[in-house]
């Protein structure tokens, strides 16, 4: 396939699993009042699928660029990852935020799905 078969069939499913995601959001919010947690993922998937329609050409040429974008991004995303960890930790401490584990847990790993993925959107601007 091209790649632009490529990008309009990411683009299509990040489209179809944002708007599923955020309709699981909003339809547990409205029925039971209460996240269950796997909602972020869905939305952290139309994100990732995002991403992949936008760097298709770029990942399939495996350059010293490339490499470098990947690197960056996977270095910069440990730094996230550890500032979610502190900023929830806080939260949950002072009582901020009333989660189970389950809700946490789905939160957390969309915000380092979707960190990493945006990331390497991020470094492919710069580099």
């Amino acid at each position: 396939m091209s790649h632009k078969a490529y990008r309009v069939f990411f683009s299509v499913a990040s489209v179809f699993l944002l708007l599923f995601g955020i309709s699981l959001l909003i339809l547990s919010i409205n029925v039971g009042g209460q996240v269950q947690g796997h909602e972020f993922m869905w939305i952290a998937i139309g994100i990732v699928s995002a991403v992949q329609g936008y760097l298709v050409p770029e990942f399939e040429v495996n350059d010293e660029r490339m490499k470098l974008i990947k690197q960056k991004a996977m270095f910069c995303s440990y730094f996230f990852i550890i500032s979610y960890s502190i900023i929830f930790m806080i939260l949950l401490i002072t009582d901020t935020i009333f989660l189970t584990a389950i809700q946490l847990l789905g939160i957390f790993t969309s915000l380092i799905i979707s960190t990493v993925f945006l990331l390497l959107v991020f470094f492919s601007k710069r580099y």
